[in-house]
């Protein structure tokens, strides 16, 4: 069976290297409308889910050296003073661009993958009514014209997904409440101060947030969450940012601004993040969602990239004795069964703790950002 990978991203990558340990799928393309070169993010934290995961579609590999431990977390207020702290099951803070370039590397290892970078999906095609079933896919079309044909076709574009779009199309992101600033420090001494520590600053009236911890090799990721409707920015440019980032935050703790002093913003992003309501299905027909397709979840829980991993060690389970296209209905309605109540508990628990960020700090102390 060829398989179709729409998204070449955590979710599309994970899927491919699952799929490349059966030996049913003969071949697997994967579809990224992003160029080589693009530009990949900055990075994110690999939870013990995550972690577990990727030791299972790919235990060959190290995943410890593309990234830094993280195993306390340190809750402060603006001013640098503690309000809490936490011991943490340790996570990984990897560099989006190295630990992508890794899976990228591990999903084309085996030859029967390949990766067409550059390229959109702009409609798909239905078998006719009397097929076997009625929703199976037939193929996508590229926006060169070109049509891919498959039998099984996974949508792992992400949340803004079109290909959930043409699965389901009355699913809606929510609107942003929440902007985000993501940038990368330079900064060897404060790498060093942080150490295994994931450092959040908070503002006592809520609703502003500095979070920073070290990547690895010197560099500190960290970013700024704000009330996306208290604070506005007229564009998302690097002067913009970092004059947003010098007014906002000034006065606060050393760390915060030693992070500022050694931040290109030329290379930082403007995140608008938005959530997906729960959807009533994750497949149709021999078509299934991964990732933040299937369940864009808010970056309070750091589940996005961790529960992508998941969709596809789960499903590549329950593809395992399908051997033929007629078989992937009922492996696909498991999956959905399996998923769709952990997808609901991230979709609640981030609306939970975006209520919790907004709100000013009670007296307990802000409420840890994290969803094991």
């Amino acid at each position: 069976m060829r398989s179709i990978i729409i998204g070449g991203g955590v979710a599309g990558l994970a899927m491919t290297t699952a799929l490349g340990a059966l030996p049913q799928i003969s071949e697997s393309t994967i579809i990224e409308r992003r160029p080589t070169d693009a530009p990949s993010g900055m990075g994110f934290l690999l939870m013990p889910n995550g972690l577990a995961a990727l030791r299972e579609l790919a235990p060959q590999v190290h995943w410890a050296h593309t990234g830094h431990w993280i195993e306390h977390a340190s809750l402060r207020a603006s001013d640098g003073s503690i309000l809490r702290e936490h011991a943490l099951e340790p996570a990984l803070c990897v560099s989006r661009a190295r630990f992508l370039s890794q899976l990228r590397a591990t999903a084309l290892g085996g030859g029967r993958a390949r990766m067409l970078d550059g390229a959109s999906v702009t409609h798909l095609t239905t078998l006719p009514d009397d097929d076997a079933f009625a929703d199976r896919v037939q193929s996508v079309v590229l926006d060169n014209g070109n049509a891919l044909d498959g039998e099984l076709f996974f949508g792992c574009d992400g949340a803004r997904s079109r290909f959930r779009t043409m699965l389901f199309p009355k699913a809606e992101l929510s609107d942003a409440a929440i902007h985000e600033i993501v940038s990368v420090a330079e900064a060897p001494v404060l790498a060093r101060e942080l150490g295994t520590t994931f450092r959040k600053y908070h503002d006592p009236r809520g609703g502003l947030a500095v979070g920073m911890l070290a990547e690895g090799n010197g560099r500190v990721v960290w970013f700024i969450q704000m009330d996306a409707e208290r604070y506005r920015l007229s564009d998302a440019s690097g002067p913009t940012l970092a004059a947003f980032a010098d007014a906002t935050l000034d006065g606060w703790a050393s760390d915060v601004i030693e992070a500022l002093s050694t931040t290109d913003f030329n290379q930082s992003h403007l995140w608008k993040t938005r959530d997906l309501p729960p959807l009533p299905a994750l497949h149709r027909g021999n078509a299934a969602l991964l990732g933040d397709a299937a369940h864009a979840c808010l970056p309070f829980t750091s589940q996005g990239a961790n529960s992508a991993l998941v969709d596809a060690v789960r499903l590549a389970r329950l593809l395992r004795d399908v051997r033929t296209v007629g078989g992937t209905p009922r492996a696909f309605a498991e999956y959905t069964r399996l998923r769709r109540p952990n997808h609901r508990r991230l979709f609640l628990e981030g609306r939970r703790l975006r209520a919790a960020f907004l709100a000013p700090v009670a007296s307990s102390g802000p409420v840890l950002p994290l969803v094991a």
